[in-house]
């Protein structure tokens, strides 16, 4: 089983579901603080069980073979000290939209298919790479070179052998710009994949760097003897998309658009077979209902439901709630192209006018801290020594007053040249923490002299918005990628382009120590420039960071040997079992 679909790109859009003089704005702190246990009023003290899930050390860029959980895996396999059978009942938010991994986006579809296609390797829960498709694989004297040695006994499940072409093959298409993979640029730096023999393949690179073999191993391996044959613009809309075959744990078994989806355990799975029978995939998109569902027993998981379901379940003897670290973050960003905007000291006021904590009580009930930064407290790269921008009202407005923006008709807007400080914020429908959030920061600017208009919008138009930078201010979230590079949202050369950079972000110094830190093999050179390419961007503030939340992840206790890793939920899938006496399927 792989978790890699979690870690395609930095870019995720949350609702499909990353040493300069300060100014007297900031203060430094040396340390962050531990995230901790949740506090009592969060409001999980009743009959309900609850797992705070430990955090594993982000091992960074290792290009070892670490097996020490595949080796569990296979024990646990071996020793077979559970039932086989069964059935998981998995409630979702959101239809998928295509299972052909290359082409498929959104949340759904790689939650599905990661089950359904192997990678090269695994992501550990500490970020470093176990056994996959691949059972090992050496570098080169030069380091220019992986060789991945594959398993002999892995096959499709339409009972032909994986093999290295079919590795070949899906580099090929990764790398195609007419399939348009949403990952495409991590192949950037390998110039070709070459077939060495039929379990033996190596990846040739232009030049050395920290992420070679995540470069390599991302992205699953697709069946060569079912889709060579067509065109790499036509992969999106073929049949194999809706009907998969892939070489996974569990089979794909049927597909009912916008009620579910339906996975196998595959018999002849290379590990052996995995305890549960099958997987069904509920698409409920109604998050009360979704609630509902889990609350009397129609769905057994349910990921990420939203702290407002807290007292619906928590006195539910029969539940579980694993609270897991985030690997996302919710923002408000400001459209660097607009005059309201341009001024740093202006953004630095806005940020202090905003009592983030207030949020996050108010609407997280403790499940999450203070965002500081673009790279998440997960990762090794992540800056705790980040400038803070308290809550500072009387600040904030000395700020507004020295960059000219004063109430000088007496309306209590601040204004400048004839000009209201006046903008509209836009969030995504759907989002009923985002939706109130961008109310609660309306009140709070208010207090400083700022108006601020709300939109609440359709998210496919938002985001359309967003690309070609037709916004003021926004708010909403990115689920950040395993890997360091902060290129695709904050680097000068997409600030002109419709890209993720929508805030039209651009600092040469930021440039300088990105570019540098993406290529240095050092891992203390690498950390030391990635530190202050996070010092830039935060004291330039072109987003105020809101917070980082906390996952919490519902399930019934009658699951046995559940276990949840931040790299993704289902990454000890292959170990759920269930007692026959307990089964309700």
């Amino acid at each position: 089983m792989n978790p890699f679909f979690r870690s395609l790109t930095v870019i995720v859009l949350f609702w499909l579901g990353m040493s300069l003089s300060l100014t007297s704005c900031g203060t430094k702190k040396t340390t962050t603080p531990a995230p901790g246990k949740p506090r009592k009023i969060l409001g999980l003290e009743g009959g309900a069980g609850l797992v705070n899930v430990s955090k594993h050390k982000d091992q960074g860029h290792s290009h070892k073979v670490v097996t020490t959980w595949t080796d569990k895996l296979k024990k646990f396999k071996e020793e077979k000290k559970y039932d086989e059978g069964g059935t998981l009942v998995v409630g979702i938010k959101g239809d998928a939209s295509t299972l052909l991994p290359v082409t498929a986006v959104g949340v759904t579809s790689q939650q599905v298919y990661s089950l359904l296609f192997l990678t090269l390797t695994t992501t550990n829960p500490d970020f470093s790479h176990g056994p996959g498709l691949a059972k090992s694989w050496e570098f080169s004297e030069d380091q220019l070179q992986i060789t991945f040695h594959l398993n002999d006994n892995v096959f499709w499940h339409d009972g032909v052998k994986t093999t290295a072409h079919d590795v070949k093959f899906s580099f090929e298409r990764q790398r195609d710009p007419k399939v348009a993979w949403s990952a495409i640029k991590w192949k950037d730096h390998i110039s070709k994949c070459e077939v060495i023999d039929d379990f033996t393949v190596k990846f040739y690179f232009t030049k050395k760097y920290p992420y070679q073999l995540m470069d390599a191993a991302v992205g699953a391996i697709m069946p060569k003897h079912i889709l060579g044959n067509v065109p790499p613009g036509e992969l999106k809309n073929h049949s194999f998309g809706q009907n998969p075959i892939g070489n996974g744990p569990f089979k794909f078994k049927l597909w009912k658009r916008n009620d579910r989806i339906e996975i196998v355990a595959n018999e002849k799975y290379h590990t052996g077979r995995p305890p549960l029978d099958r997987i069904i995939f509920r698409i409920i998109t109604d998050e009360d209902q979704l609630a509902h569902s889990l609350k009397i027993g129609e769905v057994d998981f349910v990921e990420a439901l939203a702290v407002s379901k807290i007292p619906r379940l928590n006195k539910e003897s029969s539940l579980v709630a694993h609270v897991v670290d985030s690997r996302s973050y919710t923002y408000l960003a400001w459209n660097l192209r607009n005059p309201l905007f341009t001024s740093k000291k202006v953004r630095h006021a806005l940020t202090m006018s905003i009592n983030r904590k207030e949020i996050i009580d108010s609407h997280l009930k403790g499940f999450g801290e203070i965002c500081k930064g673009p790279v998440s407290p997960i990762l090794a790269a992540s800056n705790p020594n980040l400038p803070e921008f308290p809550f500072d009202p009387q600040k904030a407005r000395d700020l507004f007053a020295a960059e000219g923006w004063r109430d000088t008709d007496g309306d209590k807007i601040l204004d400048k040249d004839g000009k209201k400080f006046s903008f509209v914020l836009k969030t995504n429908k759907g989002n009923s923490i985002r939706e109130k959030i961008v109310v609660q920061i309306q009140d709070m600017l208010k207090q400083v002299g700022v108006e601020v208009k709300t939109n609440i919008m359709d998210a496919p138009v938002m985001f359309a918005q967003l690309k070609k930078k037709e916004f003021e201010a926004v708010v909403v979230g990115w689920s950040v990628s395993l890997k360091t590079d902060m290129t695709t949202l904050w680097h000068s050369k997409q600030a002109n382009t419709e890209s993720f950079n929508f805030t039209s972000y651009s600092n040469p110094d930021f440039d300088k120590y990105n570019d540098t830190a993406v290529m240095e093999p050092d891992a203390l050179k690498a950390q030391e420039l990635w530190w202050k390419a996070q010092e830039v961007i935060v004291q330039d503030q072109p987003y105020t960071f809101l917070f980082v939340p906390k996952d919490i992840n519902w399930v019934h206790k009658r699951f046995q040997n559940v276990q949840m890793e931040t790299v993704g939920w289902h990454i000890n899938l292959e170990q759920w079992w269930v007692k026959k006496a307990d089964r309700k399927y």
